[in-house]
């Protein structure tokens, strides 16, 4: 089974993506955290195959947690899928890559 982390500040946001990918990956597991230090203690503790990361968060935002998550030998090897409502202009979509 494959187990899926969203890493999000708003509790809407993964509510709807922990729905989403149960009615799309139904064998899927979901795991959420509500924020980049939470994030990134999930992804050590748990190793999920695949974390979905929200850019626009206080206190530490989406590039801050995948810099950290890519720099920690425990989860440089996760995938990381980065979405925002945001930040879509092309330096951000760089920063993000």
């Amino acid at each position: 089974m494959e187990t899926i982390l969203a890493i999000d500040d708003e509790r809407e946001i993964l509510d709807f993506v922990s729905r989403l990918i149960q009615k799309y990956i139904p064998d899927a597991g979901v795991l959420t955290a509500s924020s980049g230090p939470e994030g990134i203690r999930t992804a050590r503790d748990q190793q999920p195959d695949t974390i979905l990361l929200d850019i626009n968060m206080p206190e530490m935002d989406g590039y801050e947690v995948c810099r950290r998550l890519k720099e920690d030998e425990r989860t440089r090897h996760i995938p990381i899928i980065i979405f925002t409502g945001m930040r879509t202009d092309p330096a951000s979509r760089i920063k993000g890559l």
